[in-house]
């Protein structure tokens, strides 16, 4: 599996909060109009809802809380993005999901980064763009398991990410009740 990369890096919970069922993934996918990456799938289904090392934050369909819950925050996060796009068009080129090949968020930073998947093609195949606060959109011909162990092993080199977040072995710190 793509993902077992990153269970060798990123400990998994004992007690993983806010996973989803066969018929919830249905749900979820529906409402999206398609299938998401697998890797994502089994991230929430092995992780749930958390933080990586005190930072990144993978959305999550299943969440409780709205501001990380993945349904909740694609709106959210678009609505920020499409402004984005407007005020800097040179700067911002990428389409935007429900648009064909529009960037979808996967995840966000404590700092405001945005991780979303590029969705040209196949979900299997869906590549990473990083939208950093403080800096221009980056694409990584990767998956996000792919993207987020790199990140942890600080192979990849994105502004993305900040130094601290490449320690080797990570921490996953599941949400509070």
């Amino acid at each position: 599996m793509v993902i077992d990369e990153l269970f060798g890096l990123l400990p998994r919970p004992a007690q993983p909060r806010e996973q989803g069922t066969a018929p919830e993934w249905g749900t979820v996918t529906s409402k999206l109009g398609g299938p998401l990456p697998t890797d994502y799938m089994q991230f929430v289904d092995h992780y749930g809802s958390g933080t990586i090392n005190g930072f990144l934050t993978v959305l999550n369909p299943f969440s409780a809380n709205p501001h990380v819950n993945l349904l909740d925050q694609v709106f959210a996060q678009l609505s920020a993005l499409r402004e984005l796009r407007s005020s800097y068009p040179e700067d911002f080129p990428f389409p935007l999901f429900f648009e064909p090949g529009g960037l979808l968020p996967w995840a966000v930073s404590n700092e405001g980064d945005v991780f979303c998947w590029s969705t040209v093609g196949a979900s299997g195949l869906w590549e990473v763009v990083t939208v950093p606060r403080r800096d221009s959109p980056e694409h990584f011909k990767m998956s996000m398991s792919q993207f987020l162990a790199r990140g942890l092993t600080g192979q990849l080199k994105t502004s993305a990410l900040p130094p601290y977040f490449a320690s080797g072995i990570g921490s996953f710190e599941p949400h509070p009740a």
